[in-house]
């Protein structure tokens, strides 16, 4: 006679099952607790592929174009999209100009856009316009914190 399940697999089976219930689905996998270990272990290899499609088939929620500063470490984003459709976000270096910071996308949420406030308070502390990315060199513009054109746009 084979053993019967574990009480880790029990455990691992219930933890895939929460999983695939915080990700929305309708799936789950019953197991009694006379099952065998090897049944066991088919059944947590299933479980696994479930949780493994509904995370690749989640579409996460892209942001807006806009600015964005990200609360986790203040770095600051500008969304955009792209000739083929596709939003991604460039980050804003502090002396002017952009960089690339791959997944950003994912990383900001719609709560930290920035206002045109905001944007001239950040411009106001580094010198630099945060729509376009350009150092401010007119005195209007180093003033105000952003540049007229820019301000015009946002």
């Amino acid at each position: 006679m084979s053993r019967t399940i574990t009480p880790a697999q029990q455990g691992y089976i219930r933890t895939l099952n929460a999983q695939l219930r915080e990700l929305g689905t309708d799936w789950f996998v019953l197991v009694s607790d006379d099952i065998s270990i090897t049944e066991a272990s088919a059944a947590i290899e299933e479980l696994k592929g479930m949780v493994a499609k509904a995370r690749s088939s989640r579409k996460p929620e892209l942001v807006a174009e806009g600015i964005y500063r990200r609360s986790a470490d203040g770095a600051m984003f500008r969304v955009q999209t792209s000739e083929a459709g596709r939003r991604y976000a460039k980050l804003l270096l502090p002396t002017g100009g952009w960089g690339y910071e791959r997944g950003a996308i994912y990383t900001l949420a719609a709560s930290e856009r920035l206002t045109l406030a905001e944007l001239e308070a950040w411009g106001l502390d580094t010198g630099v316009c945060a729509v376009c990315g350009r150092l401010l060199s007119t005195a209007e513009s180093v003033a105000r914190g952003i540049g007229p054109v820019c301000a015009s746009r946002y």
